[in-house]
């Protein structure tokens, strides 16, 4: 099924998957996208790599990477399940088994993890279930159950077995509830204060790259974590979450002291303040503008069956 010494892409009903597999003695590593980096049909056919795969590859890493179709799909497909089924049993010929993936993402490394075989994966926040039922607690839970009709059961990855390191925001509450879900859990990496931002944050503070490829070598220093993420400090959104109160504990002095470093912190920035906004500003539009083409699809698609059913009633009345 798998192919050697090429990049290959391939739809699996509604995933999409990009691989280069290049040695068999070595590791290989599985990659999941989160839900911002979601695609669209439209994109199917671009050359734009799949979230994950350029940063492995470019260090010559046997890499497989997927992403779902569309913003609300939460890797629940029967002909993806019967693929993973598959996968698992070719990826048996590689050494050593790692996955990688971020929130949605983690979820479906956790997810799929037992069917791939992996030895050990590396998930940021991730969500354990998309089951409102398990998890009332976490709005994105939430959402997903109001706009999203699951394909599948199979959406509690606490069944995982494969032994699981985790960076998340401990002060978060429902990163930290779908945390004590996992029974085999390894290693917690505790990055307070950034909320649901871990990936922005270890980037902001140009340590992501390296925590990744340290853990797939196998070489990441859990002991050094604390000092590395001391930079967190120079973030703006740090102190924007501490001050949302997020323990209910903090008293007027502290909240002096947050306000006092985080005006500290923006004058130090202000230099770059309008390229960071106008980053924003132009990832905001992308999603509004996907969201506003999902919408317009699918009104198009409700008059063409009113259209439809209007015809056949005007047969049936002559």
């Amino acid at each position: 099924m798998l192919k050697f010494n090429q990049v290959v892409r391939q739809r699996i009903g509604n995933m999409m998957m990009q691989y280069l597999l290049i040695d068999t003695s070595k590791p290989v590593v599985v990659t999941f996208a989160p839900g911002c980096e979601a695609i669209d049909e439209k994109a199917l056919d671009e050359s734009k790599p799949l979230w994950g795969f350029n940063l492995l590859t470019e260090h010559k890493i046997n890499t497989i990477s997927f992403v779902h179709i569309g913003e609300n799909n939460y890797y629940q497909c029967r002909d993806f399940d019967a693929f993973i089924e598959m996968l698992g049993a070719e990826l048996s010929r590689f050494p050593h088994r790692v996955g990688y993936g971020v929130s949605r993402g983690g979820f479906a490394t956790s997810l799929y993890a037992n069917h791939l075989r992996l030895d050990r994966a590396l998930l940021l926040m991730p969500l354990s279930t998309y089951d409102n039922n398990i998890a009332p607690w976490d709005p994105k839970v939430q959402q997903a159950t109001r706009i999203s009709s699951l394909a599948t059961t199979n959406r509690d990855a606490s069944i995982c077995t494969t032994p699981l390191t985790v960076i998340y925001d401990p002060l978060y509450r429902p990163d930290r509830l779908h945390i004590e879900r996992y029974s085999c859990v390894v290693c917690r990496l505790k990055l307070a204060g950034v909320g649901h931002r871990i990936p922005r944050a270890l980037q902001d503070m140009k340590i992501l790259k390296k925590l990744v490829l340290d853990y797939i070598d196998n070489k990441l220093d859990t002991r050094s974590f604390p000092e590395l993420i001391r930079e967190r400090r120079m973030l703006s959104y740090y102190y924007r979450n501490l001050l949302s109160n997020p323990t209910q504990k903090i008293t007027a002095k502290r909240r002096f002291i947050l306000y006092s470093h985080r005006l500290r912190v923006q004058l130090a920035n202000m230099e770059g303040e309008p390229e960071r906004v106008a980053r924003r500003m132009k990832q905001s539009l992308y999603k509004r503008k996907y969201l506003f083409e999902c919408c317009h699809n699918q009104l198009q698609q409700v008059i063409a069956e009113r259209q439809l059913l209007l015809s056949a009633a005007m047969v049936f009345c002559l």
